[in-house]
């Protein structure tokens, strides 16, 4: 079978149903900001900064979290990107997929890894021809997603801390509830009346008080998706790519649903 890549994809949210488009996250992690007095020398300076950036509200402090604790650069994006799948669910998510440079400074040597979606086995070049809207919306556009594999390969290579210990902030955000960002608001205001119009994204991104999308400074959330994660955290990488995992039975349940050609054996052969 012809392996086919589609860019574009629109995914189910583990959390039950919930359909997103994937597209890639940028994350910096900056060593050596505190001291700016050291002048550009041959020997360079050993410094002790660290920052985090993000675009969720609260993932930056997670990933700086992560670094107090000892944990490794891998470590806090691997953090901080969980979190962003759930503050900002347009740019991410874990039925999504991605590409990760990684600098080893203790070899001088980048590792890339490419986590990207590949299309199911029962794709076809033609699927598409006269129906390029199915490519963007709907079951067909469904792929198997990378993003919890390629975090597991990147922790079992360079992670220090615990697996858990990386997923359990955003565990807890989803079960406080997260605050929305004014770059989410924007993002989803717009798209109110499509948003109202598909069950799964209604029941996450529409204020039932307001029958509106949930506006800057709400905070939403995700009951669902922190079950999925707790599966996650668990389980690790087995839970949708093994014949053991817990979590894959019920995400083909909500596959099938939509239409999707998936099958199991799409994510036990995803490599």
């Amino acid at each position: 079978m012809e392996q086919i890549h589609i860019d574009k994809r629109k995914l189910l949210l583990i959390s039950g149903c919930a359909a997103i488009v994937v597209v890639a996250t940028t994350l910096g992690l900056y060593f050596g900001l505190k001291d700016r007095k050291n002048e550009v020398s041959d020997e360079a300076p050993i410094l002790t900064g660290a920052a985090v950036t993000s675009n969720g509200v609260e993932c930056a402090e997670i990933g700086t979290n992560i670094l107090m604790l000892n944990g490794s650069a891998v470590d806090a994006a691997i953090a901080v990107l969980f979190c962003e799948g759930v503050t900002c669910p347009q740019s991410a998510g874990i039925g999504g997929g991605f590409f990760a440079t990684i600098y080893d400074r203790s070899t001088g040597t980048v590792q890339t890894l490419d986590a990207r979606e590949t299309a199911p086995a029962a794709a076809t070049k033609n699927m598409f021809v006269n129906n390029g809207n199915a490519a963007v919306e709907g079951g067909l556009a469904v792929a198997v997603p990378g993003e919890i594999k390629g975090y597991w390969v990147m922790h079992q290579k360079y992670g220090k801390l615990d697996w858990k210990t990386l997923i359990q902030p955003t565990i807890n955000l989803c079960r406080e509830g997260h605050l929305v960002s004014g770059y989410l608001d924007r993002i989803i205001k717009p798209r109110q009346a499509k948003i109202l119009s598909i069950p799964s994204l209604r029941e996450i991104l529409i204020n039932p008080e307001t029958n509106q999308t949930w506006r800057e400074g709400d905070r939403i959330k995700r009951l669902a998706l922190a079950d999925s994660l707790e599966i996650i955290a668990n389980e690790g990488a087995n839970a949708l790519y093994s014949r053991n995992g817990t979590l894959l039975p019920k995400l083909m349940r909500d596959l099938k649903l939509f239409g999707s050609i998936l099958t199991e054996e799409d994510f036990y052969n995803y490599e």
